[in-house]
């Protein structure tokens, strides 16, 4: 009874794939007006660059590529956001040609041939100037914003601060830089809490794993 459970749901599995593959292009949305008609000047596309001597991948988009240039650093490591925009309309594509670089290791970069010793800050910060040139070369742009959020900040922070001549402006969400002093402070105020309050058992537990 168990074999012929998993073979169903094998077969299943199987045909869930298939019509995956029929019905998704695995490509963007493309900008329609209200006539389903494409707007003329826009750009929806999913592309590969070679990056730091690997094939990387990427999403771009904009209903005008004669727009400035942004570069989206996702957070991580490893972990692409760009799904999340065709559920949350945010609107950036109105104003910018925007770039959704997923970073070595992650998403439509992920290899396993990857040397792990090239999973540094450093070649990330020097692949994301690296794209940065790309897109200032495709788009005829002399410099780019560039947008980053919490895993990619340290990254991107560093790439300003390597080639601020490439950038417009510099936009970090849920910013990192001194990320060891950061849970220092949390884990000091949790405590603070904690005896506050007269939760022994959670402050116990807490100091289990302190951060000194």
């Amino acid at each position: 009874m168990l074999l012929i459970l998993l073979s169903i749901l094998a077969a299943l599995a199987t045909i869930l794939v298939v019509v995956l593959l029929i019905y998704s292009l695995g490509k963007p949305m493309a900008f329609v007006d209200n006539n389903g008609v494409l707007v003329q000047g826009s750009i929806s596309e999913k592309t590969f660059v070679t990056i730091g001597g690997i094939r990387q991948g990427m999403f771009i988009r904009s209903k005008n590529i004669n727009n400035p240039v942004l570069l989206y650093v996702h957070g991580g490591p490893a972990f692409p956001n760009y799904f999340l925009v065709e559920i949350y309309k945010h609107g950036l594509e109105n104003h910018f040609t925007v770039c959704y670089w997923e970073q070595r290791g992650g998403g439509l970069s992920y290899s396993p041939d990857i040397p792990l010793e090239t999973m540094t800050f450093e070649q990330l910060t020097s692949d994301c100037i690296e794209v940065t040139n790309y897109l200032r070369a495709r788009f005829g742009k002399n410099k780019i914003y560039l947008m980053a959020h919490s895993g990619g900040t340290p990254i991107a922070i560093q790439a300003v601060g390597k080639a601020p001549q490439l950038y417009n402006d510099y936009i970090g969400m849920a910013q990192i830089t001194r990320q060891w002093e950061s849970e220092r402070v949390a884990c000091k105020y949790m405590a603070e809490q904690y005896a506050a309050s007269g939760n022994l058992k959670a402050l116990n537990e807490l100091k289990k794993y302190s951060v000194t």
